[in-house]
């Protein structure tokens, strides 16, 4: 679930391959609006999706001119970044 409120965004619940389609169809419009922030503070559970979730957020941002800064990110996506060695690629 994505909750937004002013340039900011806060993920909860699950970012999975199941969940994670449906959490950019939420996600596109608050970026397109100038969301900069994305708060993964209340994510409780990830698998490798997540980092497509973030890549995708990224792209989106960069492509208006804007940068995309992300907090609260799990230990497990700095884990699975290392694994797919893009680590240097997460926003701080």
């Amino acid at each position: 679930m994505i909750a937004c409120e002013g340039n900011g965004c806060r993920i909860t619940g699950a970012v999975t391959v199941d969940s994670v389609g449906g959490l950019l169809r939420e996600l596109q419009p608050q970026l397109a609006k100038g969301v900069d922030t994305l708060d993964f503070s209340g994510v409780e559970t990830a698998d490798s999706a997540a980092l497509p979730l973030i890549f995708s957020a990224m792209r989106q941002a960069r492509q208006a001119g804007r940068s995309l800064a992300c907090t609260g990110l799990p230990t497990s996506f700095a884990t699975l970044a290392e694994l797919y060695g893009v680590s240097e690629l997460l926003p701080a």
